[in-house]
């Protein structure tokens, strides 16, 4: 098993994922827990869905999970994973074996998303947590060679920026 979660600028390809096998599927009142053979859970709403082959959002084959009944979706979901992305935007799209695609839309959604590693959690709609238990490798778009540079803070929410004025120096 690889252990590191790899950085594009807008995902993570968490790769401790890669490989492992969805061996059980809990159903409960607002979420499904998808219980994997590595121990990880990744947690989704009733509004994930299910795709096979195809990731476009208007696919006649692309449905939520309740579209089927829960003994089919199992079926489906009990595969191993082969693509583990999550989107800095709230989303996911994760791979199967099998063909399948488990798709969880990145527009603002108040269903539950997470994976958990053991009993920790790794990463919700927000973005990785702060554990040190998987190294994070940033990759520079352009050339695909390992970041080492530290990031760029991000920009102040608080600054007095004067929008109306000409002055290249507002």
């Amino acid at each position: 098993m690889q252990r590191e979660i790899i950085e594009h600028e807008d995902r993570w390809i968490i790769l401790p994922l890669r490989q492992s096998r969805i061996v059980a599927t809990e159903w409960h009142s607002n979420q499904v827990d998808l219980i994997l053979d590595t121990g990880f859970k990744v947690v989704v709403g009733y509004d994930a869905e299910l795709s096979l082959r195809t990731s476009k959002e208007k696919s006649p084959g692309r449905h939520e999970l309740t579209h089927w009944s829960s003994e089919e979706a199992e079926r489906i979901l009990e595969s191993e994973i082969l693509s583990p992305v999550f989107f800095k935007s709230g989303g996911a799209r994760i791979a199967l074996r099998n063909g399948w695609l488990l798709l969880l839309a990145d527009r603002p959604a108040t269903s539950p998303a997470a994976v958990y590693s053991q009993s920790s959690l790794l990463w919700t709609r927000d973005g990785l947590s702060s554990q040190t238990e998987y190294p994070v490798l940033r990759i520079d778009p352009w050339t695909g060679r390992l970041v080492t540079t530290p990031e760029w803070p991000p920009r102040p929410s608080d600054l007095a920026i004067n929008y109306e004025s000409d002055d290249i120096n507002d």
